[in-house]
């Protein structure tokens, strides 16, 4: 009787941890995001004027390999930061909303996460992506995302020949 119920515990746990890591933004033609040509993100500007305050992409990226993950690792993660290149306060109306990680002919879109990260300086603005694809490490890639400032349209910023690291 006691096997059972844990065999049971152990099959619902299971059962929505799939579900959970199958909500991931892994889906590299996520309906979340914006269809963009890929032509138009891989011209994106590497710096963008709004309002007075000029703006540049930075990333960190990278594959955990770190026991217990599989053999293969674990999926993309993406640290971005929009940093303002004068050091003046970010425009608290500023959002990231979307990223697309470029590795040749294969995009990776998905919106970024919402989750609470460390507070960041005050000319900084940091969001993470997670549950991206197995590709690398050891490469580079290009990064675009996608800034709303205030009601405004979509603006894009790309950081090219960015480096997918890994964690051992």
């Amino acid at each position: 009787m006691r096997f059972d119920s844990c065999f049971k515990l152990t099959v619902v746990l299971g059962c929505l941890l799939f579900l959970a890591l199958a909500g991931c933004g892994s889906d590299e033609n996520s309906p979340l995001v914006p269809k963009i040509p890929a032509d138009e993100l891989r011209t994106a500007p590497e710096r963008i004027a709004l309002g007075d305050q000029e703006y540049a992409l930075e990333t960190y990226l990278w594959r955990d390999f770190m026991p217990p993950c599989p053999p293969d690792g674990q999926p993309l993660i993406a640290l971005l930061r929009v940093v303002e290149q004068n050091g003046e306060p970010i425009a608290q109306d500023l959002k990231i909303e979307y990223l697309w990680v470029i590795n040749g002919a294969k995009i990776w879109a998905t919106p970024v996460s919402d989750e609470s990260l460390p507070p960041s300086p005050q000319n900084e603005l940091h969001v993470i992506a997670r549950g991206g694809p197995k590709w690398g490490p050891q490469i580079q890639v290009d990064v675009v995302v996608a800034l709303r400032w205030g009601q405004g349209s979509l603006q894009l910023l790309r950081a090219p020949n960015q480096w997918i690291g890994r964690t051992d």
